[in-house]
């Protein structure tokens, strides 16, 4: 299966006191990176986060972003702080002895002193969560790899349009490989008659042009490349991770196309050669986005 390596999926779980939204996207990368944002508090889900997304995924950079927001009601828990208030009435008895002020305390004077009572919100602690958290981890990379899978395919067809395109360029250069040979050998030979009876050096042209046919044979490099061309096809089908070995194949490729371009001699090889190239350099540029 061909996966690309760019994706997102979202995954979200819901009870009673908060929903959990887990946000995961990938891009491109060389090998697999993972980045997660969560509280400072919850390093150890971090951790779990993490070893569920390696799980799905063998390649790509991965940034994981968790929301945590409550949806139920609130229940307020108020409490007194009792150093507080004994601070007020020892201040307070303090005023008394200057300036005459009632005893008695209302409840309002009490309520209206600043800290005196405490609200403490609560906080989920990470045993809470943790199994909601993944949860909403594997939907959200479930959705992930779906969509990679959906991408796979589009860039599966792209590389075997543009492998045709590149097997008709080398069935054109071996087609027309021997082309140089034989104007080498007229060549040779017309420029041979100017001077000498071409007859009487007959063996020495054809060990001549036989050097130069040997010295610019492409043959292997053209089977290598066909050898290649069936095994991108056959590692295309291939249900695990393929990327690595896509792109050994892409640089296996460019050696036998750049060989050629060394070796050839034919101008009407040459630019089939730079075109060759700019076709395996797209292939390159979409291997680079398979996991």
């Amino acid at each position: 299966m061909v996966r690309s390596m760019t994706g997102f999926g979202r995954g979200v779980t819901t009870t009673n006191e908060y929903q959990l939204t887990v946000e995961i996207r990938s891009v491109n990368h060389r090998f697999l990176e993972i980045y997660t944002k969560f509280p400072k508090e919850w390093l150890e889900l971090e951790l779990v986060a993490k070893k569920i997304i390696a799980e799905y995924a063998k390649r790509g950079k991965f940034d994981c972003l968790i929301n945590l927001k409550l949806t139920g009601e609130e229940v307020k828990d108020f409490k007194i702080n009792w150093p507080l208030i004994e601070v007020y009435k020892n201040a307070k008895n303090e005023l008394r002895q200057i300036i005459p002020i009632d005893e008695t305390y209302s409840m309002q004077e009490v309520l209206s002193l600043e800290g005196a009572l405490v609200y403490e919100k609560k906080e989920l602690t990470p045993d809470e969560i943790a199994a909601n958290l993944e949860m909403a981890i594997r939907e959200a990379m479930e959705k992930l790899v779906e969509m990679r899978e959906q991408e796979g395919q589009e860039l599966k067809q792209v590389l075997l349009q543009f492998n045709e395109e590149l097997k008709n360029q080398v069935k054109f250069i071996r087609e027309h490989s021997q082309d140089a040979v034989k104007k080498y050998r007229e060549k040779l030979t017309e420029r041979l008659a100017e001077i000498v009876n071409v007859e009487e050096l007959e063996d020495r042209i054809l060990a001549e042009v036989a050097l130069f046919a040997d010295r610019i044979d492409i043959s292997e490099e053209l089977d290598r490349l066909e050898s290649h061309f069936h095994q991108l096809e056959k590692t295309l089908e291939e249900p695990h991770s393929i990327g690595r070995k896509l792109d050994f194949l892409m640089q296996e490729m460019l050696r036998e196309i750049n060989t050629i371009g060394s070796k050839n001699q034919s101008v009407i090889i040459s630019p089939v050669v730079v075109q060759s190239k700019t076709i395996l350099e797209k292939m390159r540029e979409q291997v680079q986005n398979i996991e």
